[in-house]
């Protein structure tokens, strides 16, 4: 009876025990079944992620290489509601596709959205990634008569009446600040815009269809985005890097022959080679028509010379017109004394694309033995100073069909009228050859499974 019972409590615990395996069995080949199917649901992820990955790298190809899709994205008016669309099939693995489709936003602003899509043996697979991209403008200041991009630098604009600025608004990335009996018209419905304040003396007058800054937001100011201003950055100038782009190489394909007598043909200058050419073309200097004259140095314009230039006049450092009221030299006649002039005109016509302006590296600076006649200074072009423009007591009118695009500006003691009219077009001329950014910049991205 006892070996019976001894019998039937190991047949239990046998059973148990093979329960508990059998159980154990189920649970690791459960386990192992649950694994393999993570283990492909992620390599599906993986596979589907990249080939919907691929498809927005390759819309940003085109964007970048395809000539159709490049003026497309940024050509106005067709550039305001354009949308193209391609598929690709198979694509990196013989089961996978993509299509993928761009709408533009606006103008050279787009969202792009990448379909990819994996045949499986039971079903698909299919992932959506989306993101924007957009060109930016390389010449974000063409709206601007006056553009000062100084982040802690300011507009300063004191004992000067009037001020007159024509289609074109006033933008400071600090503040703009009026003062000193002093008196600003913006004309023709366009705004005095500051990332910082707007400061007005009690003397002085600012008068423009609205005013947006952190301490004035009138109401032509509708946009939350204006008032105040978002800040811009500086537009940088290519001056001597090695792309024939630059200003450098541009002045060295220049042709200065005629006006040249050191044997160079070129119309890249020395500070002391310009100096020279100026004092044996005295009183009146005029550059040869579509020139670029690179000055690597400062260039001193002053003491009765006048200077015409029919393209661009660049120095890397700065330049200075009527800050001295003589100039003395080892040369006949030694010294010569008055009133300087700088006249500066677009070659050609708006439609042939020609850059016009003066452009410093550092500092334009304008001092009191700046002006004789109808003009201190009469350009048709950009004036573009990476660092201060800084004019003070010119003897006659300042007139500029262009714009300025500064660090920092100073305007006072101009009491013979100060005119800008502005001219987008040769601000972007002069710029670039292109109003448009060559990088394409991704802004935003998104999946979706």
């Amino acid at each position: 009876m006892r070996n019976l019972r001894q019998q039937g409590t190991l047949l239990i615990i046998a059973l148990l025990a093979l329960g508990i395996l059998t159980l154990l069995g189920i649970y690791f080949l459960t386990f192992n079944i649950t694994e393999s199917r993570i283990s492909k649901s992620q390599k599906i992820a993986i596979q589907t992620y990249y080939l919907a990955e691929a498809g927005i790298n390759e819309a940003i190809w085109k964007l970048k290489n395809d000539p159709q899709w490049s003026t497309d994205f940024t050509t106005i008016p067709a550039c305001e509601d354009w949308e193209a669309s391609f598929t690709r099939t198979p694509a990196m693995v013989s089961n996978g596709s993509y299509q993928v489709s761009i709408k533009n936003l606006s103008c050279g602003n787009g969202i792009i959205i990448a379909t990819s899509t994996l045949d499986l043996p039971k079903g698909k697979a299919q992932r959506v990634v989306k993101t924007k991209v957009f060109k930016a403008e390389s010449n974000p200041v063409s709206e601007y008569a006056i553009f000062t991009g100084g982040a802690s630098e300011n507009m300063y604009i004191k004992f000067t009446d009037p001020l007159d600025v024509y289609n074109g608004n006033l933008f400071s990335n600090n503040n703009i600040n009026i003062k000193w009996s002093s008196k600003v018209n913006v004309n023709d419905d366009k705004k005095a815009l500051a990332n910082g304040n707007i400061n007005i003396s009690v003397s002085s007058e600012l008068n423009a269809t609205s005013s947006c800054a952190k301490n004035i937001c009138e109401s032509g100011c509708v946009a939350s985005t204006e008032c105040p201003p978002g800040q811009i950055g500086m537009p940088l100038i290519d001056f001597d890097s090695a792309s024939s782009n630059s200003y450098l190489e541009k002045a060295k394909s220049s042709d200065c022959s005629l006006i040249r007598t050191d044997g160079k043909l070129n119309c890249v200058f020395t500070s002391q080679e310009f100096e020279k050419l100026m004092w044996d073309n005295y009183p009146q200097l005029s550059l040869p028509t579509s020139t670029v004259a690179y000055v690597t140095g400062d260039i001193n314009i002053r003491a009765g010379q006048e200077l015409k230039v029919s393209g661009v006049l660049v120095a890397d450092r700065d330049i200075n017109i009527g800050k001295d009221n003589c100039w003395n030299r080892p040369e006949p006649p030694f010294t010569r004394c008055g009133f300087c002039q700088l006249k500066v005109y677009r070659p050609g016509i708006p439609e042939d694309d020609e850059p016009a302006g003066i452009l410093a590296k550092r500092k334009i600076n304008g001092g009191n033995f700046l002006g004789f006649g109808t003009h201190a200074l009469y350009a048709e072009g950009l004036i573009y100073a990476s660092d201060e423009m800084k004019f003070s007591g010119a003897l006659a009118p300042v007139e500029i069909h262009g714009g300025i695009a500064v660090r920092k500006l100073t305007f006072s003691s101009m009491w013979n009228n100060v005119n800008i009219y502005l001219e987008p077009d040769v601000i972007i001329d002069t710029f670039s050859e292109s109003s448009y950014s060559p990088v394409i910049t991704i802004d935003h991205w998104e999946e979706e499974y």
